[in-house]
């Protein structure tokens, strides 16, 4: 019993196998459809076209304007620190001890930064609390990637949870829903 059902399934498995590489072979691939280019002004319209310029010839003959000089950041400064830089990198105290990361960046209305998210405690990233602190209490130090605070690790535990405005009207469906009387049931 044991030794048919072995041949069978090794004849299946050759089958597969060759069914498998058919799929597999490169099949030939046709050349790439390029349309012809747009005649100039000294060539004349192939038969059945017009030799008025198109909208996307127009289009490309106008000059675009950039912005001015001044609105154009060409480059990182080495004094600058991007975002990308900044999420993520650890945050120390006065003594060198590591006391957390940062987690987000807060903006105001205007676009100016006025805090970070730092995540504080936790094992191995499991864990932990998120603590909203104020960006001048903050020394970011762009040339080592790092930040520092005035503060240690424990007085950072002690500090409320930071909530966004997500989880904040979250708590208050929350409480809403459980202050709402229970509907009565029938019992018919």
């Amino acid at each position: 019993m044991l030794k048919p059902l072995l041949l069978t399934t090794a004849i299946a498995a050759v089958v597969a196998g060759s069914a498998l590489a058919q799929d597999t072979t490169t099949q030939p691939q046709s050349p790439a459809v390029q349309p012809p280019p747009a005649p100039t002004q000294n060539q004349a319209a192939p038969q059945g076209q017009s030799a008025a310029p198109s909208a996307q010839t127009s289009a490309q003959e106008k000059p675009v304007t950039p912005p001015p000089a001044e609105a154009i950041i060409p480059s990182e400064n080495a004094t600058d620190m991007r975002a990308d830089k900044l999420i993520g990198a650890s945050v120390y105290n006065a003594e060198g001890k590591e006391v957390g990361s940062v987690k987000d960046i807060i903006f105001d209305k205007d676009g100016k930064i006025v805090g970070v998210v730092l995540k504080v405690g936790g094992l191995l990233g499991i864990g932990g609390k998120s603590v909203g602190i104020k960006w001048n209490e903050v020394e970011v130090q762009p040339q080592d990637d790092v930040l520092k605070v005035n503060y240690t690790e424990e007085q950072l535990k002690v500090v409320p949870d930071f909530k966004t405005q997500d989880a904040i009207a979250a708590e208050q469906q929350q409480q809403q829903q459980q202050s709402m009387p229970a509907s009565p049931t029938s019992t018919q």
